[in-house]
């Protein structure tokens, strides 16, 4: 799978759904390659506090990984 781009920035995602939808409203095609790599930026503590206390409620198998990803 190729990566077309990457996105760095919140706006560059919202600018990207913005053209998809306008494409798809409008009955055009859409890019042949909609793969796009984001960076997202760093946790805050104040995530990394809600993520240790959401494992803590959850009993997660040691061996299993968490991946985060959407496919449009």
């Amino acid at each position: 799978m190729k990566i077309d781009k990457t996105i760095k920035s919140p706006e560059g995602v919202s600018l990207l759904m913005e053209n998809m939808w306008l494409r798809h409203r409008a009955g055009m095609q859409q890019r042949p390659c909609n793969v796009f790599m984001v960076e997202l930026p760093p946790l805050t503590e104040e995530e990394k506090a809600a993520l240790r206390s959401e494992k803590q409620e959850k009993s997660i198998d040691e061996d299993s990984e968490e991946f985060y990803c959407a496919f449009i």
